[in-house]
């Protein structure tokens, strides 16, 4: 038998006891020890995330970070996605969904390993690729959706498997394993509170779990919610700095005049409206402004059922049936302010009766009269899995699988309080509103008047997404070798997959004619992935072992877009195949080194390739114009400026490659102590993003001029086109430490880890004849991440302090390009947590904590108060948390 690491005895312990924090670098499960020759000849092999192959020993060629249910149960946090948030790997932050964005994004949450986007990370569920959503086409798994009952440990493959998973396992690869063979019942209840106003939740979960001589079955319900958190109860917006008010305003705002024009809006009654500020000098000239910020939520009221079930059964001795089911249902209300009507400006011409300069006015008007922009998201997640495991008793054992599943995932989207750009145009050119109340009305006529002007232009927005799976696969594996210090295992298997996306909005959103909404034409789109893959471990004299896979991968893939200029089919073809090598050894039995190369490949999914252009109104600063002398337009200027802003598919985007390497080694340095250090370094090509407005922005103002910016003839931006796209190249490389220490004492056991993350460079290249830039380092790309954890534990107390780091980071460069000093650098961030618990008599515990102890504030982007001026995938936004969970088995 192989010597059996310290991380293998971790993951023992905590997958028996459950009882302590331990810190773990590699493969998941464990193996079976006995007493007796013929017991250790029969070691358990279990299967490794990294590798298809089932082999004995924890650590294998690839690095892999156990998060046990014991360290999740200390982070205090409540869904998966927050937990894999706070990961050191998870280098600058990842997706938390908030109000404001379409397609239900604003209810899903992702994970973005060393930074390459969620897209570039495979989520698997007990081995499996995890169902994605129908807001990303099934590219992107929602991890916020599994229930935290279920989870019995959460493995991080930290380098490129491509050629063992397939596409998207570009970054890295997170397995969630779940509970199999539970028994009895468990209640588990837990209850947060923040100090900010809002955002409270409530989780309650009821596992059980049966299990018999021939097999096992476990179910698991959890109900989660969470309340709202309102920006204005977040944002420094009584800070004498803060001025992001928008243009278009309650009280109409108009435009007249040619280049930088004059503006006209009615000063008294901007004066009597709530949630305004006055801009105009008392006369009529200048703006009436509308503090949107004061009544969007930041983080919508959200409330979710989930369902996950696995069974087996043994039909015969070597044939098993195995499966699972899940289901999640969520509901999350969000809200944006009243709608600007702005897809389509209105016009009052000149000789409108009620217009009072007497030329054409260009308006800025919101709809807030009749009510903010709240949109109900509906998601439904469904999932099912059915296959037969078995051994076929020839040579040295055959095993085999064979497997059926079929996901969908569903988003309904309700916008509601939208504009008909076309009726209030209608509406103003009828002369019945005096918008700008030239006629002397009293404020209350005025309102009156506005609220039944949206009233008869009102919308509701709908959109509704559907993607759908369904695969068949099998695998073998057998020891073809095993011969002294000689063995040669192999895997081989094929998959194939149909998928279906399917995306609509209710016909006046297509056309064009609403605003507050993302709109967009009608998609319907198929995929077929077909993939055949074989992997080889061989074990070598001298502790050497090499491993090596080759997978070969292809999609074919068709959509049609149906808008108002007809239907639009394109189809493509990608295909690849792609090798990975390891290879390790272990020259005393305390010391493995290893190392790894693969290559990776990712088809563009449907969502980047067939989506809908859709409209957006992005906040940036437009340097370009307002750094350039003689221009001056305060409210143009202002930071929380929205310009509007076009997202979409690209039918001609290339598939991305790239490779990785890596290389470290495990060192237990004691029976108590162990050390890991690794490095990796990652190129990736064709590398296909969303580009960032402030990115497009910042490229125009090094080259000079932007093909996806369109300027007016005032030289000011009317729109942008922010779609998908290939970049030339991102190339990162860091190191990744990790070291635990466990301590027996009188006074109880100690455990102590620190895991830190350290990225030595993230250069991107936007084409080929493009600069290579290095982020690392610069705002929202930290360098440093890192957490320390100290456990306790003395019969049946337990307490646990951790911190959270987030390194420095420099603004100097966005200051510089931009010309301006408004950028800040970022501090050293800590995030302090405690936590307490005891294991009371009738077999249950009771938890309680603080996370962010001290309160800690997360850095803001500017020298000025702004709205939403910190990233909140990277940050904790809601201050000092108190949190309650009590857990009973019965």
């Amino acid at each position: 038998m192989r010597y059996l690491t310290l991380t293998a005895k971790a993951v023992r312990t905590s997958l028996m006891t459950v009882a302590t924090t331990a810190v773990v670098f590699s493969g998941s499960g464990f193996a079976a020890e006995g007493n007796t020759a013929e017991e250790s000849a029969k070691v358990e092999r279990i299967e490794v995330t990294g590798s298809r192959i089932k082999q004995v020993d924890m650590e294998t060629v690839s690095p892999v970070t156990v998060i046990n249910a014991a360290d999740i149960a200390m982070t205090g946090e409540k869904t998966v996605a927050d937990v894999l948030n706070n990961s050191a790997i998870n280098s600058f932050g990842s997706w938390r969904g908030i109000s404001g964005y379409g397609s239900g994004a604003s209810s899903t949450s992702n994970v973005n390993l060393r930074g390459l986007g969620s897209s570039a990370t495979l989520v698997l569920l007990d081995g499996r690729r995890m169902p994605g959503t129908s807001s990303s086409s099934g590219s992107v798994a929602d991890t916020s959706s599994i229930p935290m009952a279920i989870v019995e440990r959460i493995e991080i493959l930290r380098d490129g498997a491509s050629a063992v998973y397939g596409s998207d396992a570009v970054a890295g690869v997170i397995n969630i394993i779940t509970k199999k063979e539970f028994e009895g019942l468990q209640l588990d209840y837990s209850t947060e509170q923040p100090s900010v106003e809002g955002g409270d939740a409530n989780r309650l979960s009821i596992a059980t779990g049966y299990n018999t001589d021939k097999g096992n079955i476990t179910l698991t319900y959890e109900y989660y919610d969470t309340k709202a958190v309102m920006d204005r109860d977040v944002w420094n917006m009584d800070d004498p700095s803060y001025s992001a008010y928008s243009g278009f305003s309650s009280v109409p705002n108009g435009k007249y005049g040619t280049g930088n024009g004059s503006w006209y809006s009615n000063s008294d009654i901007c004066e009597q409206t709530e949630n305004t500020v006055d801009s105009t000098d008392g006369n009529n000239n200048g703006r009436c402004l509308y503090n949107h910020g004061n009544v969007t939520k930041l983080f919508g009221d959200q409330t979710r059922n989930s369902v996950l079930s696995n069974f087996s059964y043994e039909i015969s001795d070597d044939i098993k049936f195995r499966g699972r089911a899940s289901a999640s249902l969520a509901e999350t209300e969000t809200r944006y302010a009243g709608t600007p009507v702005s897809t389509n400006y209105p016009v009052m011409s000149a000789d409108n009766k009620f217009n009072p300069v007497g030329e054409d006015l260009t308006l800025s008007m919101r709809g807030a009269q009749l009510g903010e922009r709240d949109t109900l998201t509906e998601t439904n997640n469904f999932d099912i899995l059915a296959g037969f495991v078995g051994t076929i008793d020839y040579g040295n054992g055959i095993d085999w699988e064979l497997n059926a599943q079929h996901a969908t995932s569903t988003t309904n989207s309700f916008n509601y309080n939208l504009l008909n750009d076309d009726i209030i145009q209608q509406e103003i050119d009828s002369e019945k509103y005096d918008i700008f109340n030239t006629s002397g009305m009293s404020y209350e006529q005025w309102n009156q008047q506005m609220t039944d002007l949206y009233r008869k232009a009102a919308h509701t927005g709908v959109y509704q997404g559907k993607f759908e799976s369904t695969q068949i696969d099998g695998l073998a594996s057998t020891l073809l070798v095993d011969h002294g210090d000689v063995s040669v295992a192999m895997v081989g298997g094929l998959e194939y997959e149909m998928i279906k996306f399917k995306q609509t909005s209710d016909p006046e959103s297509a056309a064009g004619i609403i605003s507050g909404g993302s709109g967009g034409d009608d998609v319907d789109a198929t995929r077929d992935r077909s993939a055949a893959y074989l992997e080889f471990q061989v074990g070598l004299p001298a502790n050497v072992e090499f491993s090596a896979a080759v997978r070969y991968e292809r999609y074919e893939q068709e959509g049609s877009l149906t808008g108002p200029q007809g239907e639009v089919v394109n189809s493509s073809t990608f295909d690849a195949v792609v090798p990975k090598f390891g290879l390790s050894w272990r020259p005393v039995d305390s010391l493995l080194l290893r190392a790894s190369y693969g290559d990776s490949f990712r088809a563009p999914n449907m969502s980047e390739m067939f989506s809908s252009q859709s409209l957006s109104f992005e906040k940036a600063v437009d340097s370009l114009w307002c750094n350039e002398p003689g221009n001056v337009d305060a409210i143009y200027c202002a930071t929380n400026n929205q310009h509007k802003t076009w997202y979409g598919g690209n039918p001609n985007l290339e598939a991305e490659e790239g490779n990785s390497l890596t290389l470290g080694g495990v060192w237990n340095v004691t029976d108590a102590w162990n050390l890991e250090l690794s490095y990796y370094s990652i190129t990736y090509d064709n590398k296909i993003e969303s580009i960032d407005v402030d990115d497009i922005l910042r490229d125009e103002i090094k080259n000079g001029s932007s093909p996806y910016v369109t300027r007016g003839a005032d030289g000011k931006i009317e729109y942008i086109e922010a779609g998908v796209r290939n970049l030339a190249t991102v190339e990162t490389s860091g190191i990744d430490f990790v070291t635990a220490y466990n301590l027996e004492t009188g006074l109880g056991d100690f455990n102590f880890k620190l895991d830190l993350t350290h990225v030595l460079d993230f250069k991107k290249q936007d084409n080929a004849e493009a600069e290579m830039i290095d982020y690392a380092g610069l705002t929202d790309s930290p360098d440093w991440r890192g957490n320390f954890a100290t456990s306790w534990k003395y019969d049946d107390f337990s307490a646990a302090w951790t911190v959270v780091y987030i390194g420095s980071q420099s603004a100097g460069y966005y200051n510089e390009l931009e010309e301006t000093d408004r950028y800040i650098d970022y501090s050293n961030y800590f995030k302090h947590n405690i936590q307490f618990a005891y294991n009371h008599a009738y077999n249950g515990t009771i938890t309680v904590g603080v996370n962010n102890v001290f309160d800690a504030e997360a850095p803001n982007y500017y020298t000025y108060a702004d709205y939403r001026d910190v990233n909140v995938g990277l940050y904790d936004v809601l201050g000092r948390t108190y949190y309650l969970r009590i857990n009973q088995k019965f």
